[in-house]
């Protein structure tokens, strides 16, 4: 592999998805102790009928579970492990972590639909607004971190920070139509991503025993079209 850098990445990204692994157990366990199951579908039809003492719990044990989905989609502030572990992977392991990155996203769109729905009492659209405002600083730091790398590895990292931010902003504004939109964008995007990673792979193979990492002015046109 790329040596140290290559482990150091890994360890990272092991280190942050305990973290958010743990964080997920706190909130489902949150959850369970307040509805009283696991069944989304169940609690979608309980928490219109929790009982206002209980109301905060239900909230907190929400919030922790969305830390760690948006941990997950690589949402912003908590993507910071996200650049360097996945430009640093090997390309099919980087393009299959661009599809699992939606999971988070798939995730929050899941519980917010169903637990959080208009028809869910006070609790209708619980953290929407934080959503929107989550998605847009993560669709910009992403955005600028396209435009500030000239490592194409990097670049790639940050347009799967770009597209989950998009889709999260989409899930925020709970408009059915919006939400539609998202996911196809999501499909799309995710796929273009994944290739992105692969195609990074065949030039670096092109440039032979060059082990240095590929920059954006190295690249000549008929390259991007080169097999080894």
């Amino acid at each position: 592999g790329s040596g140290w850098p290559r482990v150091r990445a890994g360890l990272h990204y092991v280190a942050v998805n305990l973290l958010a692994s743990t964080l997920f157990l706190i909130g489902v366990a949150i959850l369970y102790g307040v509805t009283g199951t696991l069944n989304l579908a169940d609690m979608a039809i309980m928490v219109p009928a929790i009982p206002e003492a209980d109301r905060g719990l239900l909230h907190a044990g929400a919030a922790i579970l969305a830390i760690a989905f948006l941990v997950k989609a690589g949402a912003w502030p908590l993507n910071f492990w996200l650049a360097p572990a996945y430009s640093a992977a090997a390309a099919p392991v980087a393009a299959l972590f661009a599809i699992m990155t939606k999971l988070g996203v798939y995730a929050v769109l899941r519980v917010w639909t169903l637990l959080f729905a208009p028809d869910a009492g006070v609790s209708a659209q619980f953290g929407s607004a934080a959503l929107v405002w989550i998605g847009l600083a993560t669709l910009a730091f992403g955005a600028i971190g396209v435009i500030a790398t000239r490592h194409l590895g990097r670049m790639a990292a940050a347009c799967v920070i770009v597209s989950s931010g998009t889709v999260l902003a989409a899930i925020g504004f709970g408009r059915p139509a919006i939400t539609a939109g998202a996911l196809y964008y999501a499909l799309g995007s995710t796929l273009a991503v994944s290739a992105f990673f692969l195609i990074i792979e065949m030039i670096e193979r092109s440039r032979a025993s060059d082990e240095t990492p590929l920059y954006v002015s190295e690249v000549e046109p008929e390259e991007a079209f080169a097999y080894p």
